[in-house]
């Protein structure tokens, strides 16, 4: 698939008035998500290959390491729109309307998402901040706000089984992966045979991708962490391993793209952890265990959640 119909550019749903070819067309979701984040961006075809959109999303790192900006791919759909607008309008205490909600709004949400993050890091150090947010998250996650129940011998007790796995002699043996990394997101967008969203290759205009939740309002449901949460996590991620965030797929799955995958047997153990107090599910509905995760994560250049 050539270039001129895989991708369509766009500067935002203003500049856009009619479609240059029949597909895509201009959904109202599409409308309503281009009017409230005017990022620039282009327009994925569906049935475009994986890997080509990887080449291109390279293209454009390289490119907004110089203009300020950072690539971003998003999956769009009703379920994504409607969760931004949820947080945007909880943020200002309105109703979660969006066809009165406001870019400037938008853009207000952001700058006090980052002020909060900020001010609460203060003169700290991303990792060290970072640290403590996690082993804050991981008590939240493992405690859930409750006692074990002793009764039910089928619960279980979330953190003896941290301990446990940490104690264990379990080390992982994963070979480091040779394959440029592909993300799951596009693998299942070049596959599909009917429309479930549009893929679309934002520009998030920032110079710090580990900033990217503060951009595109994203959790503070169930188990999945609120923006400032994510921050923290994303922040130390960035720091310590080149993690950045990547894709967001339908509302529920996130992904990261690792610079510097972790190569320690004992440290991915512990990265596992952390994994598990930023997504709960992970080793339990996503992987079998915590040793499975640990396999996955050991020498690898992506990383992947999602959140029931």
């Amino acid at each position: 698939m050539s270039e001129s119909t895989a991708f369509e550019s766009a500067a935002s749903e203003s500049a856009v008035s009619e479609p240059a070819m029949s597909e895509p067309t201009l959904s109202e979701t599409y409308r309503h998500f281009t009017r409230l984040f005017p990022y620039p961006h282009e327009r994925i075809a569906m049935g475009t290959a994986a890997t080509d959109a990887m080449a291109r999303y390279d293209e454009l790192a390289k490119l907004g390491r110089a203009e300020g900006f950072v690539p971003f791919f998003l999956n769009l759909n009703d379920t994504v729109l409607e969760s931004m607008v949820i947080a945007v309008s909880l943020e200002h205490d309105i109703i979660d309307d969006v066809e009165t909600l406001t870019p400037e709004q938008v853009s207000a949400y952001t700058r006090a998402v980052l002020q909060r993050y900020r001010t609460a890091r203060g003169g700290a150090f991303a990792e060290e901040y970072g640290s403590a947010a996690i082993a804050q998250q991981l008590r939240k996650v493992a405690d859930d706000g409750e006692e074990p129940n002793e009764d039910d011998p089928n619960e279980l007790d979330l953190n003896e089984l941290v301990d446990e796995f940490m104690s264990s002699d379990y080390l992982p043996d994963e070979e480091p992966e040779d394959d440029a990394p592909i993300l799951a997101a596009l693998l299942r967008y070049e596959l599909q045979d009917e429309e479930q969203g549009e893929m679309l290759l934002l520009q998030i205009p920032t110079d710090d991708p580990a900033d990217i939740p503060a951009y595109l309002p994203f959790g503070g449901w169930n188990d999945c962490p609120n923006a400032e949460t994510q921050l923290a996590f994303t922040h130390y991620w960035r720091e310590k391993y080149g993690a950045i965030p990547a894709a967001l797929d339908n509302a529920d799955c996130l992904e990261f793209l690792v610079e510097r995958p972790v190569t320690d047997p004992l440290e991915a153990k512990k990265l596992a952890v952390e994994q598990f107090a930023f997504c709960s599910d992970l080793p339990f509905q996503v992987f079998e265990d915590f040793e499975q995760l640990t396999e996955f994560i050991h020498q690898s250049r992506q990383w992947y959640f999602w959140w029931d």
